[in-house]
């Protein structure tokens, strides 16, 4: 089957804010070279990263007030793309420039637009609140997979690895024993694992000294084309009505790099102790170091599924409802994706 291995018309989350500034930065979105600057009244640009001339990198170039320099021949391309010098002539052809790309801000991260520009919606973009809101509290970071996208979106769907992947950081006892339940709304799917009285995972201790067992419980919702977003809770055995039963959220959104490599974005959001600085950089040292740990994992499994004489087929147990679920709706709409250029 032809077309493209990725979910086109989709935003996919390219940057946090802060990364985006007036110096060219260059990403690779979906397997397409973009680069990324902000005008001069901070609006960000989203360029085909290749000079239409000798398709030389405009990330390599300079910002010239709101238009980017190409460092091979100095032509000049504003932010809808368009050619708006070229040195060594007066006349500009009529049309020539390069590709511009949708892009918009939300919660503290930007957003770029890979498909049809014209079918581009911002209302597509789910509300990541956590990232933004002055009640909460978010550490942020950036992890680089070698990994497809969908393997990542299944280790964040199946916790049960927790146990084996992570003993120092989020691993406790329930995790093997207690089911996930799993729902499905359209294209959004929920799952949700209760953990009843059992001992505070390490990460747990870092915000609320727990004297004794606790009652766990683990939500896990995909957003496509691409999100997961895991709301922990935690409480004393049997504290159900306790009001910081929320411990914190993990916020997970994963951009194709390319086929067999992933940007990972990632925020570690808490209400509690928000002002505590030192609380922020342990959470964030935790699950980086519990990031970190995936990678290898994901990896090596990666390696495996390219070298494996049987074409790599996946097997599904018990715990991969969720990923099975998911995993469905991204067939679907990869096959409705193909199906247009198949009857052209």
């Amino acid at each position: 089957m032809g077309g493209s291995p990725f979910l086109q018309n989709q935003w996919y989350v390219c940057a946090r804010s802060a990364d985006v500034t007036r110096a060219p930065l260059q990403r690779w979105i979906c397997g397409e070279p973009i680069v990324f600057y902000r005008r001069e009244n901070g609006a960000p640009v989203a360029l085909e990263d290749r000079c239409p001339h000798r398709k030389y990198p405009l990330s390599q170039g300079r910002l010239i007030g709101d238009e980017i320099e190409c460092a091979y021949h100095g032509l000049r391309f504003g932010a809808s793309g368009a050619c708006t010098l070229i040195p060594a002539q007066s006349e500009i052809p009529k049309g020539f420039g390069t590709r511009a790309y949708p892009i918009t801000e939300r919660n503290n991260l930007v957003y770029v637009w890979i498909g049809a520009a014209e079918k581009a919606d911002d209302k597509l973009i789910p509300d990541f609140f956590e990232n933004s809101d002055p009640a909460w509290a978010a550490e942020c970071d950036y992890t680089h997979l070698e990994a497809n996208w969908q393997l990542i979106v299944d280790n964040l769907l199946d916790l049960t690895h927790l146990t084996f992947v992570h003993k120092t950081t989020l691993a406790s006892s329930g995790i093997q024993e207690n089911p996930l339940i799993v729902t499905q709304e359209g294209d959004v799917v929920r799952a949700r694992r209760e953990m009843p009285n059992v001992e505070p995972a390490p990460i747990f201790r870092t915000m609320r000294n727990f004297a004794g067992n606790i009652d766990r419980f683990q939500n896990i919702s995909y957003l496509p084309p691409n999100h997961i977003h895991i709301r922990i809770e935690a409480c004393p055995t049997g504290k159900r009505e306790d009001p910081d039963l929320v411990h914190h959220v993990v916020l997970n959104h994963l951009t194709p790099e390319t086929e067999r490599t992933t940007h990972y974005f990632w925020s570690i959001c808490r209400r509690m102790r928000t002002q505590d600085a030192e609380i922020g950089a342990l959470l964030r040292r935790l699950n980086k170091t519990a990031f970190d740990e995936d990678a290898v994992i994901l990896r090596d499994q990666q390696k495996m599924i390219d070298t494996d004489p049987d074409g790599g087929v996946l097997v599904n147990l018990d715990a991969d409802k969720a990923v099975s679920a998911v995993r469905r709706i991204i067939r679907r709409k990869m096959q409705e994706q193909a199906e247009p250029s198949a009857k052209g």
